[in-house]
């Protein structure tokens, strides 16, 4: 017995990173209680173990790289199966719980896709194999994109709960850190198209131009455009910095003659609850 998230645009517009899809966002499934009471319950930390290796094997045989164990993830994943247990229910969120995504960017990881998997068995195989024959929770077990994973497995009585949470970690970068990979991808950029090395000039109201962007889960141009002398603009969003996004060549087409200003600043928003890298940059 599992179960995956509906990620209905209208319903649940919160869950628009998630990986998954159901039929509906209220949707539980309820387990008979057999066995001791939760007191009796345990995290098996060492069936844990095994799930995550169960599921770095079916990645491996099919040329993925591993996920690594983040124990933030971890312990994310071991309160929604004890949660699970305590209401004898499958679901991915109950009433005054948090979206999935956000109980995992709340351990303090930086992500910008997530995905979950819940199960009922009797056994750790058993729930892996229950997994793998259900084409979305497959689908989050071999995403490519995915690099780190938490398992949390709880045992009461006969049953086993469990909670696979999966993300794409983000590099952890300051802010200078961050407009460096930026800037050093720029440069690249120019020497590729043979136009001459272009000079970034400081302009620190730039990154608080960009936390106001992440504030207002909006690429908003305008107060940059304002600024003097400042011929073009471009915003955006990025899980690593120093890629690029499209369409910023209308910006670096014309070679940056007049030089640059760029400014950066991770934060969560409404849209990107694990945070992301929110960038502006200016033309003259």
């Amino acid at each position: 017995m599992n179960e995956t998230m509906l990620l209905n645009p209208v319903i649940c517009r919160n869950l628009l990173t998630l990986a998954v899809v159901l039929a509906s966002c209220g949707v539980s499934v309820r387990a008979q209680a057999s066995g001791p009471g939760l007191s009796a319950a345990r995290f098996d930390s060492a069936g844990e173990a095994q799930l995550v290796e169960l599921i770095n094997q079916a990645r491996a045989q099919r040329g993925l790289s591993p996920l690594e164990i983040d124990s933030r993830l971890t312990h994310a994943a071991r309160q929604h199966s004890e949660l699970m247990g305590q209401q004898s229910a499958l679901a991915h969120q109950f009433p005054g719980e948090a979206l999935p995504q956000d109980r995992m960017s709340v351990e303090g990881l930086a992500s910008d896709q997530q995905g979950e998997n819940v199960d009922l068995n009797q056994s750790i195989p058993g729930a892996h194999d229950a997994l793998m024959h259900s084409a979305p929770h497959r689908a989050n077990i071999l995403n490519p994109e995915y690099n780190a994973v938490g398992v949390g497995v709880m045992r009461s009585g006969a049953n086993v709960w469990v909670t696979e949470d999966f993300v794409r970690r983000l590099p952890q970068l300051s802010e200078p850190q961050a407009e460096a990979a930026a800037q050093n991808a720029i440069s690249q950029y120019q020497r590729s198209h043979r136009f001459p090395p272009p000079v970034r000039k400081p302009l620190t109201q730039l990154r608080r131009f960009a936390c106001d962007m992440a504030l207002n889960d909006s690429l908003d141009m305008a107060p940059a455009s304002r600024l003097p002398g400042v011929h073009g603009v471009f915003a955006w969003t990025a899980g690593d910095p120093g890629k690029l996004p499209q369409g910023i060549e209308r910006v670096l087409g014309p070679g940056l003659t007049g030089g640059y200003s760029l400014g950066a600043c991770f934060a969560p928003s409404v849209s990107h609850p694990g945070g992301l890298y929110w960038l502006v940059m200016v033309s003259y």
